[in-house]
């Protein structure tokens, strides 16, 4: 072990992708320990913020940075610590801790106190690093003095030179990818208004990933017999999918960045989605977005000019001759990839460096 290297302090609740792509990237240059504060239930959070206002205590001194994913509970006493102890902090904003969806009590805004906390954390940072132009705006608001950087989720695309694109013809359908395994996810990630999309075209073929109806309360019955839904694949499968379809659909009443989305273009799937969050910035112009649905309902309006005005991008879509699947892979390439995510974090940590 290279004695040399300075010491992070990896802060989280529960590990993913993104937490796996940063460990990743901050061992190449740095000492990584692990802190992980199990959320799961109130009372296992309870006791983990418990170990770590202890294990802070010890330990602190040790490390020149603290990162955390997400800004609350698990936070605010990093945070604080390293404020105390002039230690540099950094907190990852990914969208629900700066989002409150009071109907379905989605955001960490929701309740009061966990709102202050993350709200303190964010000020309490050195800087708070954002998933997209649309947090940074949020952030900006919440935390107006403490610098906010814009760096984008890193993905893993595949070798572009050894994955060729589907030629133009040869896919159909409409595809959407989404975990949704409770009530509130589904409103969230907008599978209800799939859902009735799938049912008002039933000559298209719709496909559903990562959803289990029986989880997410779905009847049954109310599933359209033109829609497919895999409830779980393995994340190496998914491009088989991509491939087959023509139109990737997001209609998300929330989504800070949309992982599925990029991937989804990478693979040359035209997106069609709202204007909930950071899905703009990553589709880029590309495809379409249905400006008529907003955060909340299924329509700003009435639910039925909706469904028309989806139904028209899906045709349009599904119809579309050019092939913009190149375009689609060198933007996601360009902005979306690990190796830019890692090249701007380290430009971050290593400016002004200091112990």
């Amino acid at each position: 072990m290279d004695s040399n290297k300075k010491r992070v302090l990896f802060v989280y609740t529960r590990n993913s992708t993104f937490i796996r792509g940063d460990v990743d990237i901050m061992s190449h240059n740095f000492i990584v320990t692990k802190l992980v504060t199990d959320n799961t239930n109130p009372a296992k959070q309870t006791v983990a913020l418990i170990k770590q206002f202890f294990y802070l205590i010890f330990n602190i001194y040790k490390f020149n940075i603290v990162y955390i994913w997400f800004a609350d509970y698990h936070s605010w006493l990093p945070a604080l610590f390293a404020k105390i102890t002039r230690k540099r902090c950094y907190i990852v904003i990914g969208g629900y801790d700066v989002c409150r969806v009071k109907k379905y009590k989605y955001g960490s805004f929701v309740k009061p106190l966990r709102g202050w906390l993350a709200r303190s954390s964010m000020k309490m940072s050195t800087a708070n690093l954002c998933v997209s132009e649309h947090v940074k705006r949020v952030v900006k608001r919440l935390a107006p003095q403490t610098p906010i950087k814009l760096v984008y989720n890193g993905i893993t695309f595949p070798d572009s030179s050894k994955t060729k694109l589907p030629a133009e013809g040869t896919r159909n359908g409409v595809l959407c990818v989404a975990i949704s395994n409770t009530k509130q996810s589904i409103f969230v990630k907008g599978i209800d208004r799939y859902l009735a999309l799938a049912q008002a075209m039933p000559s298209y073929q719709f496909t559903l990933i990562g959803t289990n109806p029986a989880k997410a309360g779905i009847d049954e019955e109310s599933i359209p017999k033109n829609l497919t839904i895999i409830t779980s694949i393995e994340h190496n499968l998914l491009s088989e999918y991509y491939h087959k379809s023509k139109v990737y659909c997001q209609l998300s009443r929330r989504e800070s960045f949309s992982l599925a989305l990029a991937e989804a273009m990478f693979h040359g799937c035209m997106p069609l989605t709202t204007k909930a969050g950071g899905m703009p910035e990553v589709s880029g112009g590309l495809g379409e977005i249905i400006y008529a649905l907003d955060n909340d309902g299924f329509d700003r309006e009435n639910r039925e000019s909706s469904i028309h005005e989806a139904i028209n991008a899906i045709a349009r879509l599904s119809a579309e001759s050019e092939d913009y699947a190149p375009a689609m892979r060198e933007r996601v390439t360009a902005l979306f990839t690990i190796g830019r995510r890692e090249r701007e974090l380290n430009s971050i940590f290593f400016q002004n460096n200091r112990s």
